[in-house]
């Protein structure tokens, strides 16, 4: 048995006790991506703080988003690695196709993704999302879907690929503010 396994088992194990705590984390990790979603709607349209500043974060979490996703399925193109069901014994909680690739998380490279790109500019609400995306990765291990190596890829490639895009903050603000230009003028012809 090796180690990542082991610790499958060792969260896993907690699957199907409480049914309380078994539809809550289901819930989670089934709608949590829409609630990250909702937290850069809400600042795209936000009233507080500078509007320009809050645009620009949504627009690089969009960003870094694209890329992560895109590189989990060029990853997943290159490499099968089956679901933990599919091997093994184990309680599952969620309904997913066995032909899906465990490795790597797009669930988690999403959600940390998204984290990552409002830390960058706002460390409190950025803290919450990272460690909503540790809740988000702990209950894909925990429903039965992913080992716990592959929503640590997940959160690999998105802090990588956050880093990679905001140093690359030069060349993309100039886009990123004639876009939100282009928005706010069709916004007081409307």
């Amino acid at each position: 048995m090796n180690l990542d396994y082991r610790l499958f088992e060792l969260i896993n194990q907690f699957a199907g006790k409480n049914d309380i705590l078994d539809q809550i984390v289901i819930l989670f990790s089934k709608f949590g991506p829409n609630l990250f979603g909702l937290v850069f709607v809400w600042l795209w349209f936000s009233k507080s703080g500078e509007k320009f500043e809050n645009r620009k974060i949504v627009l690089f979490a969009f960003t870094i988003t694209i890329f992560v996703l895109g590189i989990d399925k060029l990853i997943e193109m290159m490499y099968f690695r089956p679901r933990p069901f599919v091997d093994h014994a184990v309680t599952l909680l969620s309904t997913t196709s066995d032909s899906d690739p465990s490795f790597p998380s797009n669930h988690s490279a999403g959600a940390f993704g998204l984290a990552f790109a409002m830390f960058w500019r706002k460390r409190k609400i950025g803290s919450i999302l990272i460690i909503l995306s540790f809740a988000m990765a702990l209950s894909r291990i925990y429903i039965g879907v992913h080992y716990p190596l592959d929503v640590m890829a997940g959160a690999c490639i998105a802090i990588i690929v956050s880093a990679f895009v905001y140093s690359q903050r030069r060349l993309i603000e100039p886009l990123f503010n004639r876009i939100i230009h282009l928005f706010s003028r069709t916004k007081t012809i409307s």
